[in-house]
């Protein structure tokens, strides 16, 4: 679980700076430095798969994303959208429980598949998969997978509680860079700072979820209102229950891409 995750306070800050980057993306080039100059630092990686569903919109987009060198046609097979590697990936995230998973390249729903075997001759021995699903208003979903060429590895469960963490972020900068997805002009939902009037949040909730993305523990920020740490845990219920998150990181990057909180 998340929770079981302890961040050192100067990778908290890397964590914030990192997390208000994500906001600033706005090309591949832009993308790919933010994934290199930031994300790998919380899970590196040497291979970046993604695949974007536009849903009921139709179409899908893949990008491959490598800094090292790939077999002779794998990067087009990789690219298909239809393939059933693609597919497979998706299989090992659901039977996960739809939570981030790492998947042996090696084992027999993979060994049969060109690509897997390719990436395992290529040193790349398991990926780490995520994806969000029925997102926006078409049903958009998002899905990824990081690979890394040996070196030495995170535990299995770092790994895992990393992309937990990130996800959130990295949909709303892919959205941002290819747009059609969640986060973007047209599917964002409108709130405080778009002209509709609307707000979702209290004047108190937006308080509490800026000193959240200020890395305020719940007891200081119950101190910085003069309000109880239980009235702070209500706020963040709330808080979550309305923009549909899963826990706090995921809220403050919610409420960003919703320009709530800046």
């Amino acid at each position: 679980m998340l929770s079981t995750l302890s961040i050192a306070p100067d990778v908290g800050d890397a964590f914030l700076r990192a997390a208000e980057a994500a906001h600033q993306v706005g090309s591949p080039q832009q993308f790919f430095v933010w994934l290199r100059l930031h994300f790998y630092r919380f899970l590196p990686h040497d291979l970046a798969l993604m695949r974007i569903d536009a849903g009921r919109n139709g179409g899908r987009q893949t990008h491959v994303l490598n800094c090292v060198a790939l077999p002779k046609g794998l990067e087009a097979e990789l690219s298909d959208a239809g393939a059933r590697f693609w597919t497979a990936l998706a299989e090992a995230w659901a039977q996960a429980g739809e939570r981030a998973v790492r998947v042996d390249l090696r084992s027999p729903a993979f060994a049969a598949l060109g690509p897997a075997l390719q990436l395992s001759e290529s040193g790349f021995d398991h990926a780490l998969v995520h994806a969000l699903r029925g997102l926006g208003s078409h049903g958009e979903e998002v899905l990824v997978a990081f690979l890394r060429q040996g070196g030495d590895e995170l535990p299995p469960e770092i790994e895992r509680c990393a992309l937990d963490l990130w996800m959130p972020y990295l949909r709303f900068a892919l959205s941002r860079v290819y747009g059609g997805g969640p986060g973007s002009a047209d599917a964002r939902p409108r709130g405080r700072g778009d002209g509709s009037g609307a707000k979702p949040l209290t004047d108190r909730e937006l308080q509490v979820l800026a000193a959240v993305r200020e890395a305020k523990a719940n007891a200081q920020i119950a101190v910085m209102l003069g309000i109880s740490p239980l009235t702070v845990k209500n706020h963040l219920r709330s808080i979550q229950k309305k923009l549909g998150a899963r826990n706090r990181a995921h809220a403050v990057a919610e409420a960003m891409s919703m320009r709530l909180i800046s």
